[in-house]
């Protein structure tokens, strides 16, 4: 018997099996780390300074130095610790606090009722 593409099939648990693990390797999402998540915080904080920064006369340059965030059902609680550079040299450090939803898109995110 010649095999070809028309007559060639896979036994059923082995479609089946193969079939399952594509389903679930692309439903799945990748849960970030604790290290990926400061990570991806730190990089869109930076990027949101920037964005703000273009509205702003003042060319101040940011950079955030720390952050601690924790993980509610639809968002992070983050505070960043952030140093802010004028042009002139001097320099502050301080906090600020951001809500920032799960797909990192949205800050400021609403609080639930009842939180």
């Amino acid at each position: 018997m010649k095999l070809s593409a028309t007559n060639f099939s896979l036994p059923q648990p082995i479609a089946l099996f193969l079939t399952a693990g594509l389903l679930l390797s692309v439903a799945c999402k990748h849960k970030l780390t604790p290290a990926e998540t400061t990570a991806r915080l730190e990089k869109v904080m930076t990027q949101h300074l920037e964005q703000k920064q273009k509205e702003n006369p003042i060319k101040a340059n940011f950079k955030v130095v720390d952050v601690a965030w924790f993980a509610e059902r639809n968002y992070y609680r983050c505070s960043f610790t952030v140093k802010m550079t004028l042009p002139n040299g001097r320099d502050t450090t301080g906090i600020m606090t951001e809500r920032i939803s799960k797909d990192f898109s949205t800050f400021d995110v609403p609080i639930e009722p009842g939180r």
